[in-house]
């Protein structure tokens, strides 16, 4: 599968994408709009353990947290399509802070376990999905040329997040309490959320359709990435619960962190190579052959485990490695998004990999629970390897449909 090569500047693609009209200002407003998706599971676990004094009790309870997020995150971006974005950014932030105070207010009260659940649930769901948002107005603003490296840019900006937001919402559950980090994220979330519904000009037009849809499906041409990111999804839940497991066991906790921090970097730096180069293959090529490659590189971390430095080196080349599949997955929901439903499609790959992380979280506890971390670590390369499997075999669907 090959496409014609996207324009490829080097690291100028950046500047002049961030110098559209406009751009600077909702890439900014997207980064913190980012912070609750990003951070409250993690706010939720903080809070639930300091009360209860069980982190399996934490666990449950973020565990519908994610569920709602999955579910409810292309809902939200489809009424973003129908009814335009500011309007509806606005209807879902005032929903997340409604329902996350009530979660907060049961957990303090001590009220009964079960209510948390439902209103974890709630929360989850009331959750907008602003980075597909953001990622909606690239391909508005952005002419195809320098679409990868836009895109790019926005999984740049979510690795930014993901480095920063967790150690900064543990320093402030230490320094002060887990209820004031909670409340933290969520004023960052909206703050940055109203910022990007007040700049309407960058917003892509709505688009009420003919009739509305009882059911909201993922198009077709989405769903063989969509369902691989459940898989890719599943590499970072194994990875998280992997590296806690290898740090405790090696009785050095503390390298937990820096791990989560070095992945998180090589994405990121991954990013701003893949956006910044011409390709010849097609982003669908891409996603198959990265996975097929991450996976690859996924079996030296068991392999490595016994060493940190290595351990380390490992996880850089992951990093590198999977970064490609992201933003190629991106790229591909963008480029067959039907018309009026951009910001929905862009959704559906981010909604899979939440609901994916849970699910190789448990594979993986499971795993280090009877045989050690080695065995943690083997089912990131387990679960690469389904991603590369799901988007070649629907990928090869989906062309045997269209003949």
């Amino acid at each position: 599968m090959t496409a014609p090569a996207e324009t490829g500047q080097g690291v100028r693609a950046y500047g002049q994408v961030l110098r559209l009209p406009g751009a600077r200002w909702f890439v900014a407003a997207g980064i913190l709009a980012r912070f609750p998706r990003a951070t409250l599971s993690l706010g939720i676990i903080l809070l639930v353990s300091a009360t209860t004094g069980s982190f399996a009790s934490a666990g449950v309870v973020v565990a519908p947290l994610v569920v709602g997020m999955a579910v409810a995150a292309p809902l939200w971006s489809s009424r973003m399509d129908r009814f335009g974005q500011g309007r509806v950014i606005l209807v879902s932030l005032g929903c997340l802070v409604l329902a996350a105070s009530v979660l907060l207010a049961l957990v303090l009260a001590g009220a009964p376990f079960w209510t948390w659940l439902i209103a974890a649930f709630v929360t989850g769901a009331a959750t907008p999905d602003l980075t597909s948002a953001v990622r909606a107005r690239w391909t508005v603003l952005a002419p195809e040329s320098q679409r990868g490296a836009a895109l790019a840019l926005e999984t740049i900006a979510d690795q930014v997040v993901f480095i920063s937001g967790p150690p900064v919402i543990t320093a402030v559950a230490a320094a002060l309490d887990p209820a004031v980090a909670m409340l933290g994220s969520l004023a960052l979330g909206v703050i940055g959320g109203v910022w990007l519904a007040s700049q309407r000009r960058t917003e892509p037009a709505p688009s009420p359709g003919p009739a509305r849809r009882r059911l909201v499906l993922p198009p077709l041409g989405v769903v063989p990435i969509a369902l691989a990111c459940i898989a890719l999804g599943g590499v970072f839940g194994a990875f998280d619960v992997g590296m806690v497991g290898w740090a405790e066991l090696s009785e050095r906790p503390w390298l937990a962190g820096p791990a989560f921090s070095a992945l998180a970097g090589a994405i990121a730096v991954g990013s701003i190579i893949t956006g910044a180069r011409a390709w010849r293959m097609s982003p669908s090529a891409r996603f198959i052959g990265f996975a097929g490659l991450a996976a690859a590189v996924a079996l030296l971390l068991p392999l490595a485990e016994g060493t940190a430095p290595l351990l380390f080196v490992a996880i850089l080349a992951l990093g590198l490695a999977v970064s490609p599949v992201m933003v190629s997955g991106i790229l591909v929901a963008s480029a067959r998004a039907p018309e009026g439903r951009v910001t929905e499609t862009l959704a559906y790959p981010t909604a899979a990999m939440s609901l994916g992380v849970p699910i190789g979280g448990v594979i993986a506890g499971a795993a280090l629970d009877a045989t050690g971390p080695a065995a943690a670590l083997i089912t990131i390369a387990v679960s690469l390897a389904c991603a590369t499997a799901i988007a070649a075999v629907g990928e090869a669907l989906l062309r045997a449909a269209r003949r």
